[in-house]
Order: structure tokens, then C-alpha cells, then sequence
């Protein structure tokens, strides 16, 4: 009679080095995904912006200078709230990826 070889089952067998290196890469990854969809939104913040100037100034040149460029002010405002937030995301990323170098 000969026994047949089994081969063991692996699929409950995880590392926690290997996993959490596979979380530590997905942050890295989900991280500059959120970045581009932060420069995308600030380009169109800015066109918003550009826009909203010259529709503001030219077509309702009646009304009060406040009124006219309350919402390019709250749209410019915006946009720099949002390119702060880039620039810290971009240093976050720059951590990421020193610790990820140096970590073995």
C-alpha cells in the first residue's frame, strides 16, 4: 500500500511581514491616488476661478464690487486651502517612500 503525499493547505498561513508590508504598499499607492485627485480638482478650481472672475466683472458690472467678487474670492480661497493640502500630501508621500526604503 502506498500513502499519497499531501500537500499542505497554505491558503490560513499568513505572514505579518508580508501583510504588512502589502498594507504599508497599498497606503503608498491609495495616497498618490488621492493626490491626483486633489491636482485634478485644483485645475478645476483654478479654471472655476478664471471663469467666474471674468463672468463676474463683465456681465454684472451693475452690482456692488463685494457682491461681485464674493464667489471668485470663496472659489480662490478654496483653491488654496486645496493646493496646502497637496503640499502636504506630497510631503506625506516623500516619508512614505524614505520609510519604505529604509525599511527592510
Amino acid at each position: 500500500m502506498v500513502m499519497k503525499l499531501r500537500q499542505p493547505n497554505r491558503r490560513h498561513f499568513k505572514s505579518q511581514i508580508r501583510e504588512r508590508r502589502k498594507r504599508q504598499r497599498e497606503y503608498y499607492y491609495a495616497s498618490i491616488t488621492v493626490l491626483l485627485v486633489k491636482i485634478v480638482l485644483f485645475i478645476f478650481l483654478a479654471i472655476l476661478f478664471y471663469v467666474s472672475l471674468r463672468l463676474f466683472h463683465y456681465r454684472f458690472g451693475h452690482l456692488a464690487p463685494i457682491l461681485r467678487y464674493a464667489v471668485p474670492v470663496l472659489v480662490g480661497i478654496f483653491d488654496l486651502i486645496l493646493a496646502f493640502f497637496i503640499y502636504r500630501n506630497i510631503k506625506d508621500i516623500r516619508e512614505l517612500s524614505q520609510d519604505r526604503r529604509q525599511s527592510p
